[in-house]
């Protein structure tokens, strides 16, 4: 849905058949730049769109929508933490057009937001008071990631020109209180230009200390129009979106009936020459020539040796520099995007919770962007991440170079809104569940049955000992939800155990093992294995036993035990210690070991009784 009531944003691909035949150009490319417009929707299409809401949830407001709008938005693929974001563009005419060109918040919830421009379309026949003009606007409030109102927001703006709009604007919304720092730049009366002829520049430098809004016929005549200070709220990744919008009837920017199809007219659109973003270089710099360790959780710039390289960085923006030697990169899938340059072909990165169940499905993800190679992941429904590989191609990759380990899959159930919103049981009572999507999402609801993945990334939700799950081996990357006792069945990468008293245990090909709830057991195997445990949860215990291969602990602390079997505790004596740069690995022989992440030798000695 759009802001305006009788418009949605559209693309060819959503609708099928007729309906997406018939549906007008909305994203053209010309040699002008991209064209994004407004439209009628035909009458199938209108049918089909008005079908597809109210099989998605959006059916209250079907029946009004009868106009298509565009957009493009970088939200599955890259959001960012400040920086400079430009566009160069030229806007359309008529009331009823509203495009812009802004950035809002990467994970769930909004605001905060940042409106670098937002536009008003000029009167066909006679002149309006928006005419020429721009809004510049930055939007927060008290509440953050986890929704809690942590945030200050009385605060003001002491760039303010005027001592009345130094104090932001506020307006309830649902169950709390939105603020926004705002400017209407004349574009006509100060500039003497515009906006609806020629093409301009817009732009902001977002920092942690201010939002400075720029204007001018090119970047080189840039001069700053508006600025505030940088908001509480506004300090988490935004992802870019630009988008035409079409107001019908109602409000102040309805146009006139007899003036709608000129003011859809296909070639008056909001034309897109560039969009521009940079990001801030890190502050934190790393030298591995000087002995440092590159795991920081800070955003930091990484600068290898020549030699062979081990570079592991923590959950910041990171721009990793690689000069020479054989390299390997292990990287953790997080909210914040990768950037590699000089990664050549005896180089490898571990990609570990990433959505990718091999090296082949990563390499199916490559994507060739201008001089450089993108490996996008998505968003999980939120925060986008990519790794992108500086100065290369697609083709100067091989799966060797992919490590894959302890993939995690996206939550498709959250993002695509024709996936159901509940899970699949056994309503016909046959024994069986089957899905006729490529992905499947089951419940056994405490009786026994016969789950059957399918080639995408399924669910499965178990809590009777007696289900069967009968996954394939090239399934995508699944997961398993479990209120009993459980060894991981075969081909499911990732366990979760969701009831107090259980036991899961690894399956032998190695699992990525977790826990929301308290008093859970998770016990190893042959294979690599990943433990993940929230610090907040009590009694949560941990076992290992011979042989446990590559083992790796996140999250350990007072809370939980770190169990050892008596065949392994016979060992003790020969046990070594060493760190790394995540923490401190304990190897048990040349075969086995078990790295425990963020804690230091004599800590973790301590913590086993070994001290």
């Amino acid at each position: 849905m759009t802001n305006a009531a009788e418009a949605v944003f559209l693309d060819h691909g959503v609708l099928e058949g007729d309906a997406d035949d018939a549906l007008p150009v909305l994203h053209a490319p010309t040699k002008d730049g991209l064209h994004l417009r407004s439209a009628r929707l035909p009458a199938v299409t209108q049918e089909a769109v008005h079908d597809y809401m109210h099989r998605t949830g959006q059916g209250k407001q079907a029946q009004r929508v009868r106009y298509a709008s565009a957009e493009i938005t970088t939200s599955q693929t890259w959001a960012q933490t400040y920086g400079y974001f430009e566009i160069v563009a030229r806007f359309p005419r008529g009331k009823g057009r509203w495009p812009a060109f802004w950035l809002t918040h990467a994970g769930l919830g909004w605001p905060p937001e940042i409106d670098v421009v937002e536009a008003y379309g000029a009167g066909l026949d006679q002149p309006t008071p928006k005419d020429n003009t721009f809004n510049t606007a930055v939007f927060f409030d008290a509440r953050d990631r986890n929704m809690e109102e942590t945030h200050e927001v009385n605060i003001t703006n002491p760039f303010a020109e005027q001592l009345k709009n130094a104090v932001p604007k506020s307006k309830e919304r649902g169950n709390t209180t939105v603020y926004n720092f705002w400017r209407l730049v004349d574009a006509q009366g100060e500039f003497k230009a515009n906006i609806y002829d020629d093409f301009h520049t817009y732009a902001v430098m977002w920092s942690p200390e201010s939002i400075v809004f720029y204007f001018g016929k090119d970047r080189d005549s840039l001069r700053e129009v508006y600025r505030t200070p940088t908001p509480d709220d506004v300090h988490d990744p935004m992802f870019l979106i630009a988008n035409d919008q079409f107001t019908a009837r109602g409000g102040f920017w309805s146009p006139r009936p007899n003036a709608i199809d000129r003011v859809l007219d296909p070639q008056n659109a909001f034309v897109v020459q560039s969009v521009v973003v940079r990001a801030l270089s890190p502050e934190t710099k790393i030298s591995l020539a000087d002995g440092a360790s590159a795991f920081d959780h800070r955003s930091t710039e990484v600068f290898d040796t020549l030699g062979d390289d081990y570079i592991a960085p923590g959950d910041g923006f990171d721009v990793v520099h690689l000069t020479g030697g054989r390299d390997q990169i292990g990287l953790t899938r997080s909210r914040f995007n990768k950037v590699i340059s000089g990664f050549g072909p005896d180089d490898i990165v571990t990609l570990e919770g990433y959505p990718f169940a091999s090296s082949a499905s990563a390499m199916k993800r490559l994507t060739q962007v201008g001089p450089d190679v993108w490996l996008p992941t998505g968003a999980d429904p939120g925060d986008p991440h990519t790794v992108i590989f500086k100065e290369t191609t697609v083709e100067a990759f091989s799966p060797h170079q992919f490590d894959v380990k302890w993939p995690v899959p996206l939550d498709h159930w959250r993002v695509n809104a024709l996936k159901p919103s509940a899970a699949l049981s056994d309503t016909d009572d046959d024994g069986v569940l089957n899905s006729d999507g490529p992905e499947a999402w089951y419940t056994d609801d405490g009786a026994p049955v016969r789950m059957v993945g399918t080639a995408g990334s399924d669910r499965y939700f178990v809590t009777h000992p007696e289900t069967v799950i009968d996954e394939p081996v090239d399934g995508g990357v699944d997961e398993i939800i479990s209120r009993i006792d459980m060894v991981v069945p075969a081909n499911i990468e990732r366990a979760i155990a969701q009831a107090q008293g259980i036991t899961l245990t690894a399956r032998p090909e190695g699992s990525r093992l977790e826990t929301t709830v308290k008093n859970v057991t998770l016990e190893g195997s042959v294979g690599n294995d990943l433990f993940v445990l929230p610090q907040d949860l009590a009694n949560v215990r941990v076992r290992i036993d011979l042989p446990s291969a590559q083992d790796q602990l996140r999250g350990f602390g007072p809370n939980h035990s770190l169990l050892f079997s008596d065949a392994l505790n016979a060992t003790r004596a020969d046990w070594r210690f060493r760190d790394v740069p995540e923490g401190t690995q304990i190897i048990f022989s040349d075969e086995d070991s078990l790295l425990v992440e963020g804690i230091g030798q004599e800590a973790l000695r301590q913590m086993i009784g070994l001290s």
